[in-house]
Formats: C-alpha cells, sequence, structure tokens
C-alpha cells in the first residue's frame, strides 16, 4: 500500500540527533535557539519561540493576544481540528467561516460577515500549501494569526508565508512540510509579544504563580527540524516532479497548486476532483488498488456542531482529494500512483 504520506529522514537526522543525545543536553538548549534564529531568518519575522507542538503554538498566541472567556475566534471550517482545540482551550468560541474556491482558505467575505464585538482573533491556515487572500482579511483591523504549519516556504507576492499575521505558528509534526516528530514555533515582530510568549512557554523558577504551560522544544526534535529545514529545496523540487507527472492524467481536475499566480505554492498537496465521481467514490478506487487516497481534511469542523451551512466547505470536502506526495515517494510508487489515476479517470 502507497501512504498517503512518508516521512524523509535520512543519515542526517540520525547524525544530528545521535549528537544531541551524545552531548548530554536534552531539553530546551542550543540546537532549539539555532533553530529559532532560522526560523526568524527563512520567514522574515524578528522573534521566534520554539514549542513543543502546532497546538500549542496556537494556544500561546491566543494567550499572548488576551483571548479567552468570552471571546470569539474566526477560523475556517476546512482545517485541521488543532485550531478548534486552541480556541476552546483559552475559554474562547470558535466560529466557522466559509472558504474562497480559487485557493480553498478563508474567505474574506464570509470572515467579514462573521465579525462581532466579541471578535478577538482571526486564526487564517494557508491550507495545502496553498497561500490565500490573508492580506485581505488583515485590513478588517482584527488580530490575524497566520498559521503557516502546511505553508512553510510558500509565498505572496514574494514575501514568505509566515510574515503578515500580528503572529504566525507553524507546526513539525511528522506530515507537515517540515516533519520533525512534533514540535512547533511562534512567530511575531512584537518585542512585547514575544516575551510573554518566551514567559508562557515554561513554569519554573518564575517570580509569581501565573499559570503558565510546559511546551518547551526539545533539542532532539529541534536537531530534525534544522535538517529538514536544510532539505527544503529538494522537497520542493521532488514534489514539483511528481506533481507534473500526475497532470499528465486526462479527465481529473487539478485544483491545488496553483500556477501561474503570485500566491506560490510550496507544495505541499496535489488537491484534484474527478468531475462526475465523489472524493468517498475516488478514495474508495484508489484503497482498493493499492494506495491511501485522503480527504485533504477528515471532516469540515462546522459538520460536528451540525450549527450551520457552509455551502462552499461542503462542496470542496465532497468532491476533493488529495494524492499521495511525499518526497521520499519513489519512481515505481510514482508510476503507480499514475496509473491510479488513470483508472479513476475512467468516466
Amino acid at each position: 500500500m502507497i501512504p498517503h504520506y512518508r516521512p524523509a529522514f535520512g543519515q542526517e537526522e540520525i547524525d544530528a540527533v545521535s549528537a544531541v543525545i551524545r552531548s548530554g543536553y536534552i531539553a530546551l538548549g542550543e540546537k532549539v535557539r539555532f533553530l529559532e534564529q532560522i526560523l526568524t531568518e527563512k520567514i522574515d519575522r524578528r522573534y521566534a519561540c520554539a514549542v513543543s507542538s502546532g497546538t500549542a503554538a496556537l494556544i500561546l498566541a491566543l494567550k499572548a493576544l488576551q483571548v479567552g472567556s468570552g471571546a470569539e475566534v474566526i477560523i475556517p471550517s476546512y482545517t485541521c481540528a488543532a485550531l478548534w482545540h486552541a480556541v476552546t482551550a483559552v475559554g474562547a468560541t470558535a466560529i466557522f467561516a466559509d472558504i474562497e474556491t480559487e485557493t480553498f482558505n478563508l474567505e474574506p467575505q464570509s470572515v467579514k460577515s462573521k465579525i462581532t464585538p466579541r471578535t478577538k482573533a482571526i486564526i487564517f491556515p494557508h491550507m495545502f500549501g496553498q497561500p490565500g487572500y490573508i492580506k485581505d482579511i488583515i485590513a478588517y483591523g482584527i488580530p490575524v494569526i497566520e498559521d503557516i504549519a502546511q505553508a512553510y516556504g510558500a509565498t505572496l507576492d514574494q514575501l514568505p508565508a509566515g510574515h503578515f499575521g500580528i503572529i504566525s505558528v507553524i507546526s513539525f509534526y511528522a506530515t507537515k512540510v517540515i516533519g520533525a516528530g512534533e514540535g512547533g514555533a511562534v512567530l511575531t515582530d512584537s518585542a512585547q509579544l514575544f516575551e510573554t510568549l518566551r514567559d508562557q512557554r515554561e513554569y519554573d523558577e518564575k517570580d509569581d504563580l501565573s499559570l503558565r504551560q510546559n511546551a518547551k522544544m526539545t533539542d532532539l526534535c529541534a536537531a530534525i527540524a534544522i535538517e529538514q529545514i536544510r532539505k527544503f529545496s529538494s522537497f520542493f523540487a521532488r514534489r514539483a516532479e511528481l506533481i507534473q507527472h500526475y497532470k499528465k492524467i486526462s479527465g481529473i481536475e487539478f485544483q491545488l497548486p496553483l500556477t501561474n499566480s503570485p500566491l506560490k505554492s510550496n507544495n505541499y498537496r496535489c488537491i484534484a476532483i474527478h468531475p462526475q465521481k465523489s472524493a468517498a467514490e475516488c478514495i474508495s478506487l484508489a484503497e482498493t488498488a493499492g494506495a491511501r487516497f485522503r480527504h485533504p481534511v477528515y471532516r469540515p469542523l462546522h459538520i460536528y456542531t451540525q450549527s450551520e451551512r457552509l455551502p462552499l466547505t461542503e462542496k470542496a470536502w465532497a468532491k476533493q482529494f488529495s494524492i499521495p506526495l511525499f518526497p521520499a515517494m519513489t519512481d515505481a510508487e510514482g508510476d503507480r500512483v499514475v496509473k491510479i489515476l488513470e483508472r479513476i479517470s475512467e468516466k
């Protein structure tokens, strides 16, 4: 079975982890500080605070913005459940907005219609490695947390994704663009927010007993993330090669990544539809043929609550499927996926 994703670890990651273990210092240390420095340079931010996970990054970002009980936070429904969990963890209420059908990210007018006096933040994830119209949403004057868990290395108007929100967050979970097993980071240009984030990241040896987190990153995860960042260019190129291989198939509409757009994808996901078949049917056909195609998100979040209809989100989920696409994929596996796409493309 060809998996939907497989991490691309090599001898470099093994050597980096071994060096950390031999050093005798595996907690928050030199490797974490070096990773933070790299992230500020790559994402064009002044400060970076490495943490234990992408969800921890979201929670700390919300707390730094003083989002808590009684507040509302606008998020897409077509996203990872981590956003809902983070908003709920700080006592706020998640408000779901619909997506647009070019990049399949938050639709600015849908977001605008959801803003109330209780709206204290908007979380904007650039889904599937494809940047969206975040600048239109920042113009509303609500603090925006920019989530680049899937979009490290993508660009908007030649500036890196993660550069635009008042705070940006990234995840280093195993299946992300930069996969370190676990870990994440929060980035900002605000010295005040950065000091708050660093203070909230750990609770030991403090001068007061205010509630804080145990959200530190280990040097083990940081060492892996550093090596993955060094390999990003080769990861990008391999994904681009596979995408072009897949696009030889007629009868399949490849919706993402966009081409000929100032919103440049990092090639993290290849999202497609069949004009006549549902996503569920295409996924089932692929599974039978020996490859794991998936819905781009497990389930839209508003479906759990049954609170409203988001028609564009629901249409995308019903039709879109994500094709296996990872740097460690062999040529033979890529050829097998093409044959499966040929079978799915049949009317």
